[in-house]
């Protein structure tokens, strides 16, 4: 028994105890049950215990402010017999951890933080780390996506405290391409302070999904709900034969919208913009079911407040378009085009600059996209990626003159997290990456300057 998660393997002559996640500076109590049938002595160290039959004993370890890569691997407590073979041992991380490992020069991200959530065999966990150092991780056996520090703007504290990272747990197992669940918020001690269940909004009750969330200018969660929707496509040149998948951006408070934007919503009221857009776009399915799913018509990737422009850039993927919507999401300021890209994770930089990672999953190419304000029209520099990322993933400027890309559903390289790139005339040259052992993929993998 334990205060935190652990997995347990048992054989007759040994157990032992994975932890399932790890906090800086935590105190975690244990107590173990054993069955032996008569009296025994067992030892930690040079120090024995003797236990009577059926006995059971308790005792706590504190973990320390990261968990060094050196430590992973080897049991923190060992329990011994008298002859110094092991009877019990518990170690920081479950056998699977996947491992970072820096390669070339990574002097650049040296003190960021990265967070990720990497697939692995049977579950997936969320991880922020700092070089090869693990501040933080915590394994599900569902699906995790979205892990990211809540630095758009300050969120309104909860029951339990100031909330200053989150990550989603997907519970809707059915829809895979948007992975609805709970979000779970965390203090600055990666403790959980506050939980998103499902969401009250104008359409009903839903789980809101993981491609992102960010906080209103009032400190309020704002989040991502796709709504299954049957709607009258008659004034498109090529309705939809099937329902679609809304994307409603909402407000929440107390689990219920307080304000609300629903793209088909918008697109009804301005069809002389929308209809080129909705006639363009490929038509995209939910993968699990091809055939009969609600066709993705917006697919919001990513979300972003900026304080310096009181407004929201939403990523629509569907369509190959960035929205720029006013604070209390009833106005669209603008729609940015990007050429046909599947963008994932737009970000401003400033309030002349945005960047967003193009994933040209049609054409088989990733591209930087460098979008700037000049004379009130937003102008756009591709540069090519070595590798092709095909969906997922981010990309963020390190400096001027480096570029991280990271995640990806489906590692663009092979063990591989993430990339530092130069780029110089154009052309991307590799510097350093961070390497991953045993996981499949990480949706992301954002860096965060310390």
């Amino acid at each position: 028994m334990s205060s935190a998660s652990v997995s347990v393997e048992n054989t007759p002559s040994l157990s032992k105890m994975y932890l399932n996640s790890f906090k800086p500076n935590e105190t975690i109590f244990f107590r173990i049950n054993l069955n032996n049938s008569a009296p025994v002595t067992i030892y930690d160290g040079n120090s024995p215990l003797a236990m009577q039959a059926q006995a059971s004993f308790q005792f706590s370890l504190k973990s320390g402010s990261i968990l060094a890569k050196s430590a992973i691997g080897s049991p923190i407590k060992t329990y011994n017999d008298a002859n110094g073979k092991p009877l019990i041992q518990i170690f920081p991380t479950p056998a699977d951890f996947p491992l970072i490992t820096l390669k070339g020069d990574t002097s650049l991200i040296a003190k960021s933080d990265i967070f990720s959530t990497p697939v692995v065999k049977d579950g997936t966990y969320a991880i922020d780390s700092v070089g090869t150092g693990i501040k933080f991780f915590t394994k599900s056996p569902n699906n995790l996506i979205g892990f990211r520090k809540l630095s758009d703007a300050p969120i309104q504290p909860g029951a339990g405290g100031q909330g200053v990272y989150a990550y989603l747990e997907q519970k809707d197992l059915s829809v895979t391409a948007t992975s609805p669940g709970a979000w779970r918020i965390l203090d600055s001690h990666f403790n959980t302070v506050q939980r998103i269940e499902k969401v009250q909004t104008q359409f009903g009750s839903y789980y809101s999904e993981g491609h992102g969330m960010t906080v209103s200018p009032q400190g309020n969660p704002v989040v991502i709900v796709t709504v299954p929707r049957k709607v009258d496509s008659s004034w498109l040149k090529r309705s939809f034969l099937l329902p679609i998948l809304d994307c409603d951006i909402a407000e929440i408070h107390n689990g219920k919208a307080i304000a609300e934007f629903s793209f088909w919503d918008w697109a009804v009221k301005n069809k002389t913009i929308a209809q080129p857009l909705l006639d363009a776009m490929p038509l995209f399915n939910d993968p699990q079911d091809p055939k009969t799913s609600p066709i993705d018509t917006c697919h919001a990737n990513s979300m972003q407040y900026s304080q310096q422009n009181h407004a929201y850039l939403i990523s629509l993927r569907s369509a190959s378009i960035l929205l720029v919507l006013s604070a209390d999401l009833k106005t669209v300021k603008s729609i940015i085009p990007t050429n046909d890209s599947l963008q994932h994770f737009a970000r401003f930089l400033s309030p002349t600059e945005i960047t967003a990672l193009g994933n040209y999953s049609l054409g088989k190419v990733s591209k930087f996209l460098d979008f700037t304000l000049v004379n009130g029209k937003w102008s756009l520099k591709e540069t090519p990626f070595p590798v092709h990322v095909v969906y997922c993933g981010n990309t963020q400027k390190i400096d001027a003159t480096h570029i991280w890309l990271g995640g990806g559903c489906g590692a663009y390289t092979p063990g591989i997290l993430g990339t530092i790139y130069s780029i110089k005339s154009g052309t991307m040259t590799e510097v350093g990456s961070v390497a991953m052992e045993n996981f499949n993929y990480s949706y992301r993998a954002d860096l965060v300057k310390s």
